[in-house]
């Protein structure tokens, strides 16, 4: 039996605060808390939604407004060059748009370039020679080998063969890949959602609207 003064109902479930709108305007948490769940009292479209990841390096959350934090592109993605398969073998170098954040170890895929890979499709040309990551134990996925200072060039584990209209994807403890804006989704009569978010902004109803609960 577990001893001492739990904080998870406290922290975990919305006793350090909550607000009713109804209106179609934004609703804001206090300083220093996020909204860390809503409830819906009729089925409403959201307006907006920001997830607290547009701070760099938190966890994604489902959101309206994002393009570069949510989970279908990973922490960077880049279109490559067309090129042939010896161009990609393993340890040749693969120029792509700079990131810094980069480390040796991550996880990449390889999948359709911007132009057939998108947000509102979300990752739809996932390439079979980039095996899906077994986080708990290797299981011969792709990952970064090298990456120089200024995280313009790579080199890779594995060859990628020939590409074209291709770009990889990285990934890290934060960002996956696959699935898209949650813009124009609409939520039942009932549902709660669980995120951090720093802003929410529903359809405007008569009766109905949102309860959004505060946490740190």
């Amino acid at each position: 039996m577990a001893t001492g003064n739990s904080q998870e109902v406290s922290y975990g479930f919305g006793q350090l605060g909550s607000a009713h709108i109804k209106t179609g305007t934004s609703l804001i948490p206090p300083k220093g808390m996020v909204i860390i769940a809503i409830q819906f009292l009729e089925a409403n479209t959201l307006a907006k939604l920001v997830s607290e990841s547009d701070r760099a390096g938190l966890p994604n959350f489902i959101d309206t407004v994002s393009t570069s934090n949510m989970n279908f592109g990973g922490y960077h993605k880049s279109d490559i060059a067309n090129n042939n398969a010896g161009a990609n073998a393993a340890g040749q170098n693969i120029t792509i748009t700079a990131n810094r954040k980069i480390n040796i170890g991550d996880p990449v895929l390889l999948v359709g370039n911007a132009a057939t890979d998108t947000a509102a499709t979300g990752l739809v040309n996932l390439a079979t020679v980039t095996p899906v990551p077994n986080y708990e134990k290797y299981n011969g996925y792709v990952k970064v080998e090298s990456v120089n200072a200024a995280g313009t060039v790579v080199t890779l584990s594995h060859d990628l063969g020939a590409t074209t209209n291709k770009a990889l994807i990285f990934l890290n403890e934060t960002s996956g890949a696959g699935g898209t804006t949650a813009a124009a989704i609409s939520y039942p009569m009932g549902m709660i959602i669980y995120g951090r978010w720093t802003e929410v902004k529903p359809a405007a109803q008569v009766n109905g609207g949102i309860i959004a609960y505060f946490g740190y």
